[in-house]
């Protein structure tokens, strides 16, 4: 189920010398779901990033990880294949608040 709010396994390109996510790991969608078409946009997790007002803690599997928002990306939807679940609703609220805190929107 493709909307905003859903949790995908994905890998994320590698690159080096930076301090973006790579690798396999698990990608929230942030795209409203009333925008999303051929690509959205995801933000990777990390079990291991500091707290943060922009980074949003979620439970995935039973692991407890931040939405690292600042590093948001495009992907076409026919990556995603992987699909995990949904956030609840606490955690859609707490998204929707770093988004909004994020792009200086309050």
């Amino acid at each position: 189920m493709l909307r905003k709010g859903s949790i995908f396994l994905v890998t994320m390109p590698a690159r080096t010398g930076d301090h973006t996510q790579q690798g396999r790991r698990y990608a929230v969608v942030v795209t409203a779901t009333s925008f999303i078409g051929s690509v959205v946009t995801v933000a990777p997790t990390s079990a291991s990033a500091r707290a943060s007002l922009t980074r949003p803690e979620a439970e995935i599997e039973g692991r407890k990880c931040r939405i690292l928002i600042e590093q948001m990306l495009a992907v076409d939807v026919s990556k995603l294949t992987n699909w995990i679940g949904v956030l609840d609703d606490g955690e859609m609220e707490a998204l929707d608040d770093a988004l909004r805190l994020y792009h200086g929107l309050i």
